[in-house]
């Protein structure tokens, strides 16, 4: 029977959920568990996040080779050329002089995608349901980017009305970053994948080596695996859940079969000017503490970043940077708390509870910082410590 809809909607869709949050009545638990995050129930991709020269994403079924340019993560999107992808579904795709507008035919559905706008027209010509003119918007707005047009990858999901068009899969950005996508979502935090844990950054990277999170350390395999119930190739224990037991290294007497190709992020150090020789950037440590504190340790992680721990009865105090212009805190808890301030021109990121702050974070030239405090500190406090290092 023939339905006949003519109408002008607006369909938003809430996106960009972490993997953290899922309905309680959804979740299984899993014995190495980092964080009680729960299965991952959507299929995923056959092949692990190797560097290997595969770089596919999964629609409609089909595995799409996207080649070494990879995907873009634009406001907190995964981006897809168009041509590509739209072409491989079976669309003619057809752009405008001046790349503005591009259209998308299959011979039942006509698409308008707009350069710049979040959104793109849906026209369906299938003999049972037609459509005329409705705007779906997607949370990311079509760019271009290396004469390339890129859409938020969930653009299919609306398309064919199906939210698991988009398959889970781990794909390479064009940095030749791990990056996960959850059924076109892009996943952040814990994700439980073939029965194995990774960890995904703020920016949806998957992480390895060393990472904090929920006050605990976790090692992360070269391939992103979470190790558990084993000891880490520079030497430290990790329970069967995953989290660091807090002592100090073991000498390591038999390596995993894969410790040549996994990376061994700490090396601890007597001073600074040790950890110094072992940096390619200029070390610089906060000038005031607020109180006496003793130092706890200093080391640094894949000799990329460095931190230094200082103690006293009240509290710890991690101090870390590094090369680059991320979030390095290792810290990835939701807090109520979450301010920037603004500071001889800098912006720096506050987060904690109950007034307290338990995490800043900022960046300069190129350089990012974090200090990060295990029962928190007054604002007008961390502030003075912020300062110091300027």
């Amino acid at each position: 029977m023939k339905k006949l809809m003519i109408c002008l909607l607006t369909a938003v869709t809430i996106v960009g959920m972490s993997a953290q949050v899922f309905a309680a009545d959804d979740i299984s638990r899993h014995k190495s568990n980092p964080a009680n995050i729960i299965d991952d129930t959507v299929p995923i991709s056959s092949y692990a996040p190797k560097d290997v020269d595969i770089n596919k994403v999964a629609i409609c079924g089909k595995n799409i080779e996207i080649g070494r340019n990879g995907v873009l993560i634009y406001k907190g999107k995964i981006m897809v050329p168009l041509k590509f992808t739209a072409e491989s579904l079976g669309f003619k795709v057809e752009a405008d002089k001046d790349n503005k507008t591009v259209r998308l035919d299959n011979g039942k559905i006509k698409i308008n995608v707009y350069v710049g706008t979040d959104g793109f027209g849906y026209t369906s010509t299938d003999p049972d349901t037609m459509v005329l003119a409705v705007m779906h918007v997607l949370g990311a707005e079509t760019i271009i980017d290396d004469n390339t047009i890129y859409v938020p990858i969930n653009l299919y999901n609306s398309i064919f009305n199906d939210q698991k068009t988009v398959g889970s899969f781990f794909v390479r950005d064009k940095d030749g970053q791990w990056i996960y996508s959850a059924n076109g979502e892009l996943a952040v935090g814990w994700k439980l994948i073939n029965n194995k844990w990774y960890f995904m950054n703020n920016n949806g990277i998957m992480q390895r080596g060393w990472v904090q999170t929920n006050g605990h350390w976790y090692y992360l395999l070269n391939n992103g695996e979470m190790a558990a119930g084993t000891v880490t190739p520079d030497g430290y224990k990790v329970d069967e859940n995953g989290k660091w037991d807090g002592k100090p290294a073991a000498t390591v007497v038999n390596k995993p079969e894969d410790a040549d190709d996994i990376i061994s992020p700490i090396e601890r150090f007597d001073t600074i000017d040790e950890a110094q020789k072992a940096l390619k950037f200029k070390i610089t440590v906060p000038k005031e503490l607020l109180g006496k504190y003793n130092i706890k340790y200093i080391n640094t992680i894949s000799r990329d970043l460095f931190q230094i721990c200082y103690v006293n009865k009240q509290n710890d105090i991690i101090f870390r940077m590094g090369q680059g212009t991320y979030d390095i805190s290792g810290d990835y808890n939701n807090y109520k708390i979450n301010n920037t301030v603004n500071l001889n021109g800098i912006n720096v990121k506050l987060k904690g509870d109950d007034n307290l702050i338990k995490v800043a974070v900022w960046s300069v030239n190129n350089m990012s910082y974090s200090i990060s405090l295990n029962d928190g500190m007054k604002q007008d406090d961390i502030i003075n410590i912020v300062k110091s290092t300027f």
